[in-house]
């Protein structure tokens, strides 16, 4: 894996965008999208980059009812409003439903979104991604572009974003505690 969190971007919903810089959330789930490289599958290419907000697809019936409420309509279309970026810290392969779900509230989705986000084209088994998160003092506007499109989750930006100043979303001791509790469950 490479990257530069300034040059490449994971497309995700608003709301995880936000749970993750808030310090909620310190991991994501993937599988793939529609517009994927490589057949439509995601693959854990980078292990830094800025975090690119999506509104599409966002539904909060997805959501477990605690982030439910992030969901909400693009406040400035034309714009992508970038809250931080991230480091993987550490990347799971999953084949197990009910260790994914063990996770409970350290995953933003219900049990029946993680399960249908499993089982997606007949291939039983997600990425979970550990991240350490730092947040913008203020999320950076950066025009949108045709090129930002579709379903897929590495985006290639058309201009750096700068990566300071920021802020860890969790300190040191919240995050190594988080990553032991998610650890001693994914093995």
């Amino acid at each position: 894996m490479s990257g530069a969190p300034g040059t490449v971007a994971l497309q995700e919903w608003s709301a995880c965008c936000r749970a993750l810089t808030s310090g909620a959330l310190t991991l994501l789930v993937r599988k793939g999208g529609i517009h994927e490289r490589g057949g439509g599958l995601f693959a854990p290419e980078h292990d830094r980059f800025a975090l690119l907000p999506t509104y599409l697809h966002q539904d909060a019936a997805r959501l477990r009812p605690a982030y439910a409420g992030l969901v909400g309509p693009d406040p400035r279309p034309g714009t992508h409003r970038v809250p931080g970026w991230a480091q993987v810290e550490r990347t799971w392969k999953v084949t197990d439903l009910d260790r994914l779900l063990a996770l409970g509230d350290d995953l933003l989705w219900t049990a029946d979104e993680l399960t249908t986000r499993f089982r997606y084209r007949d291939q039983p088994w997600l990425f979970v991604m550990l991240l350490r998160v730092h947040r913008f003092p203020a999320p950076l506007a950066i025009p949108d572009h045709a090129a930002y499109a579709g379903c897929r989750s590495w985006i290639p930006l058309r201009d750096a974003v700068p990566t300071a100043p920021a802020d860890p979303a969790l300190d040191d001791a919240a995050f190594a505690a988080a990553s032991s509790r998610i650890a001693g469950i994914l093995g």
